[in-house]
């Protein structure tokens, strides 16, 4: 899995603006984030909130563009895109992957 964290400001704002779509095996990460918007992109994404423990709070599935969301106990946002449904352990195992920062991850990860 490719993951790319968006932790600065304009990191934040530009996000996935502008992306004709997501890879399939790619993923945003915003931290610190309680809530999203789609406005201005041409594809649904998937969106895992989580709290600061990497709990899944809430799971959107194939959020359309031009909406807003918000789980107000999140720490962080994982955006991904909407090939098919994940069920608890692939969610599981997405948040695990984005959460590690080992050694056999670092060629995977982009810092923006």
């Amino acid at each position: 899995m490719k993951i790319t964290y968006c932790l600065s400001p304009l990191a934040k704002l530009k996000g996935l603006l502008g992306k004709r779509n997501l890879a399939e095996h790619h993923c945003y990460v915003f931290a610190p984030c309680k809530a999203i918007h789609t406005f201005g992109m041409r594809f649904a994404i998937d969106v895992i909130f989580c709290d600061k423990t990497g709990h899944l709070l809430k799971y959107y599935r194939q959020l359309a563009p031009n909406r807003i969301v918000f789980v107000s106990r999140a720490f962080f946002t994982i955006e991904l895109a909407s090939k098919e449904l994940l069920d608890a352990e692939q969610l599981q195992q997405t948040i695990a992957a984005c959460l590690a920062f080992d050694s056999d991850n670092k060629n995977h990860i982009n810092w923006i």
